[in-house]
C-alpha cells in the first residue's frame, strides 16, 4: 500500500518511504533476536511443572468433565421436550486430548511464536527460525516423554509423544513454506592431510623442485578446503520422529502382547538351524523347554495377558488420541504381528506335535484370537 503512494508521489514521499523502509528492517530484527532469546528461554530451557506431566490424569479429568456437560445438555434437552433439536448438536464437544489449552506448554508457544511471525519477517528468516524452534520443541517433548515414562507407565510416555508429534505436523502444515535451511560447512580433512605431508622432513628437498611435484604447489593444489552443503528440514524432524516413536510403540506393545511366543519360536529354529547344518537331529517335543505342558503354560499366559491388558491398551490410546482412524491405523501392525505369531505357532504344533500334544497344549484357535483382537475399548 505504502509503495503505491511512493510510486504516485515519488518527489514528496521518496525520503519518507526510506525511512520507513529502515525502521521496518530495525523492528524486524529486533524481533528475529527476541525470538531467538525466547526459543533458549522459554522452549529450550522450559522446565515442566508437576501439572503439565499429570498424564493420563489430564485427560481423563478433563473427559468427566466433557461427559458430565454432555449428560447435563441431554438432561436439559429431554426436560424442555425438545424433540427437534439434532442428536449432532451434542457431538460438537471437542475431545479433551485437542483442547488448545491441554497441549503441552512447549508446543503451544511454539505453534503461536511460528503462527505470529509468518506474515511479519522474510520468508528466509522465517525458515531459520522456524527450524530452530521445532528443533527445541522436540527435543522438549522427548524430555517430557521420558519423565512421564519413569513416573506413570511406558504407553502413557509413548502416546504423550506420538500425539504432540502429531499436533506439530498438523498445525505447521498451513505454513506454505519450505522448512528447509541450507547449512554450509569447510571440510578441512584435505587440508589437514596436506599439512603433515608438507610438514614430513621428507618433503623438504621438494621445496626446489621447479615441477608439479613442488611440495608447496602440491600443497596448494591437495590443501584445498571443500565446502559441502546440507540440508535441515525440521517438517521432515517431525515426520522421522513420529514415525520411530509409532514403530517403537508397535515394537513394544507386540512384546508386551506375544513376547514370550515370539522367544519360543526363536528357540525352536534356532534348533533347526543346529540340525539343518548338521548338528544332532531332535525331537520338540523331547525338549524340556518344549513340552506340552510346558507349552500349554505360554500360550494361556500370553492368552491371559492379552485378554486383560488389551482393552486398557485401546482404551489409552482412545484417550490420548481421540480419532478413530489414527488408532486403527497405529494399533493395526500390532494386530497384524499378533496374529502372525499365532500362525507361525499354529504351523510349528501341526507339524512337530501328535493330536495328543495338540490337545494338552490347547492352543487358541486363530478365530479366538481374531476375536479378542476385534474387541473394543
Amino acid at each position: 500500500m505504502l509503495e503505491d503512494h511512493v510510486h504516485n508521489n515519488a518527489t514528496q514521499l521518496g525520503a519518507f518511504d526510506a525511512v520507513v523502509k529502515q525502521m521496518l528492517e530495525d523492528v524486524q530484527e529486533r524481533l528475529v533476536y527476541r525470538t531467538h532469546i525466547y526459543i533458549q528461554t522459554d522452549i529450550t530451557g522450559y522446565n515442566p511443572a508437576p501439572g503439565d506431566l499429570a498424564y493420563p490424569e489430564k485427560l481423563e479429568m478433563m473427559e468427566r468433565i466433557a461427559q458430565s456437560l454432555k449428560e447435563e445438555q441431554m438432561k436439559q434437552i429431554r426436560n424442555s421436550n425438545a424433540g427437534n433439536i439434532e442428536a449432532s448438536s451434542l457431538q460438537t464437544s471437542i475431545s479433551p486430548a485437542d483442547l488448545h489449552g491441554m497441549w503441552y506448554p512447549t508446543v503451544r508457544r511454539t505453534l503461536v511464536c511460528l503462527s505470529k511471525l509468518y506474515r511479519c519477517i522474510d520468508r528466509a528468516v522465517f525458515q531459520g527460525l522456524s527450524q530452530e524452534a521445532l528443533s527445541a520443541c522436540i527435543q522438549s517433548l522427548l524430555k517430557a516423554s521420558d519423565i512421564i515414562l519413569k513416573n506413570k507407565t511406558q504407553i502413557d510416555g509413548q502416546l504423550f509423544l506420538i500425539k504432540h508429534l502429531l499436533i506439530m505436523r498438523e498445525q505447521i502444515a498451513p505454513f506454505h513454506t519450505d522448512f528447509a535451511i541450507k547449512e554450509i560447512s569447510l571440510d578441512l580433512k584435505k587440508t589437514r592431510d596436506a599439512a603433515f605431508k608438507i610438514l614430513n622432513p621428507k618433503a623438504v628437498p621438494k621445496f626446489f623442485r621447479l615441477n608439479s611435484h613442488n611440495a608447496i604447489l602440491e600443497f596448494l593444489l591437495e590443501g584445498t578446503p571443500e565446502i559441502k552443503e546440507h540440508y535441515i528440514d525440521s517438517k521432515k524432524d517431525v515426520d522421522r520422529h513420529l514415525k520411530f516413536s509409532c514403530e517403537q510403540f508397535i515394537q513394544q506393545q507386540t512384546q508386551i502382547f506375544v513376547g514370550n511366543l515370539e522367544e519360543f519360536l526363536t528357540k525352536v529354529a534356532a534348533l533347526k538351524t543346529m540340525a539343518i547344518q548338521g548338528g544332532p537331529t531332535y525331537s520338540l517335543s523331547q525338549q524340556p523347554w518344549a513340552q506340552p505342558a510346558k507349552i500349554n503354560d505360554i500360550v494361556m499366559a500370553t492368552y491371559r495377558v492379552m485378554k486383560s491388558k488389551l482393552p486398557s491398551t485401546l482404551q489409552s490410546m482412545s484417550l490420548y488420541l481421540a480419532n478413530r482412524d489414527t488408532e486403527f491405523i497405529l494399533f493395526k501392525p500390532v494386530r497384524n504381528n499378533i496374529q502372525q505369531v499365532f500362525q507361525r505357532l499354529h504351523a510349528l504344533l501341526q507339524e512337530e506335535y501328535s493330536g495328543e500334544d495338540l490337545q494338552i497344549i490347547a492352543c487358541p484357535s486363530m478365530e479366538q484370537i481374531n476375536l479378542l483382537l476385534s474387541v473394543n475399548k
